[in-house]
């Protein structure tokens, strides 16, 4: 098994902008979006995904629908910054997580190694539990090299 859990997207490879930020959006799958959601699911249509950290859009549809933060289950990591930031949704790792092995141990996280275990294993959900509807694994080597760049390691 790869150390991705996630299948392709089927979204869309055409690119919209947010409507509110003009922010390029990410292509995200429909039941992403349905799973996320607090409220009644959206009608389907295509969907991105607006990643700026200042917009209060996160999902905005070709028929206009948009997902605002408060629309959501939760705050996703990239809508909200520092330590709290979730960057692992099925398994609840935050960036101080990553942080805290990097000072501790003075080296590259244990994290990524665990929840690549867990992925190998099947026992992820990254479709509808990532906003991204995407493997947090990227997302997550991207962050240890951000943090040990802040740390000097």
């Amino acid at each position: 098994m790869s150390e991705s859990c996630c299948q392709p997207s089927k979204a869309p490879r055409i690119s919209s902008n947010c409507p509110l930020s003009g922010h390029w959006g990410q292509a995200v799958d429909w039941l992403t979006v349905a799973a996320l959601t607090s409220g009644p699911v959206p009608p389907r249509q295509n969907f991105w995904l607006c990643r700026d950290s200042d917009c209060d859009v996160v999902y905005f549809g070709e028929e206009g629908y948009l997902l605002r933060i408060a629309d959501l289950r939760m705050v996703p990591g990239f809508k909200h910054g520092g330590g709290e930031r979730l960057i692992c949704y099925c398994f609840n790792y935050r960036r101080r997580d990553i942080e805290a092995e990097i000072r501790t141990k003075g080296h590259a996280s244990n994290i990524v190694r665990r929840i690549t275990g867990e992925v190998q294993a099947g026992n992820c959900a990254c479709q509808v539990r990532n906003p991204s509807g995407r493997c947090c694994l990227g997302e997550f080597k991207k962050a240890e090299a951000e943090i040990r760049r802040e740390v000097q390691l």
